[in-house]
């Protein structure tokens, strides 16, 4: 007998079971992917699972008749993290990982602790969320955890520069098209974070400061290491 679908709320049983199972895998991989062996075909790995959301999203769309200008195209920020991400998984990118560490871990976090989901398990619209979302941080904890990427305040403010580039660009085409995409136009029917930011357009300079502040806080682990690193040298010399 099939499970009935029952409607999404946060934080239920549900909710708490997708996060526990993305949680697991990060922590698996952020022990386990240091090894060059296994990156070797773990990247890959990840960027097709990756590869198979968005193709299995248009799919779906197609046969139910739902393309639409107004929300099929790849213009949520989301969208393109997970489009730098897994990139990056096949060809290494710098710029490409940053963009993934900085905005996917800022951004794809929220929206997976507060999804725009009506519906819950087994929907497709909650396993197709969850499936992207997650596969989108495993992918953000496999390329940074190779101890090859070491960003520095310079890269804070580049990742500013691009996410205000995104807002420009894609605002724009929200404005002439009649578009939502970026929900920069108007907050999501969900509850979210947006709720508390206050009204449009306030609510967007509002997101600007979380994401200054959650970009520093994301570059803190370097910096605390550089620190540790040289304290060890200073130590060294003086012994």
């Amino acid at each position: 007998m099939p499970t009935a679908i029952r409607d999404f709320k946060a934080f239920n049983l549900q909710h708490i079971i997708a996060l526990a199972v993305i949680l697991g895998f990060c922590l698996l991989i952020a022990f386990k992917a240091r090894s060059s062996r296994i990156r070797k075909w773990l990247g890959p790995l990840i960027g097709c699972l990756l590869i198979g959301y968005a193709a299995a999203l248009y799919i779906q769309q197609g046969l139910t008749h739902s393309l639409a200008w107004r929300y099929s195209l790849p213009l949520d920020l989301c969208n393109l993290i997970l489009a730098a991400c897994a990139i990056s998984l096949f060809c290494p990118n710098r710029f490409l990982t940053e963009i993934a560490y900085f905005c996917g871990l800022g951004g794809v976090l929220q929206a997976t602790a507060t999804p725009d989901l009506v519906s819950g398990f087994p929907s497709w619209d909650f396993i197709q969320f969850f499936w992207g979302h997650g596969v989108t941080l495993t992918g953000i904890i496999f390329l940074v955890s190779d101890g090859r990427f070491s960003p520095s305040p310079k890269t804070i403010l580049k990742m500013m520069a691009a996410l205000n580039l995104y807002g420009l660009v894609v605002g724009i085409l929200d404005w002439a098209m009649g578009w939502n995409y970026g929900y920069l136009c108007r907050k999501p029917d969900a509850a979210s974070l947006f709720d508390v930011l206050g009204p449009w357009p306030w609510y967007l300079l509002s997101v600007e400061a979380i994401a200054f502040v959650s970009f520093w806080l994301l570059y803190l682990p370097w910096h605390f290491s550089r620190i540790r690193s040289r304290d060890r040298a200073v130590t060294a010399d003086h012994s």
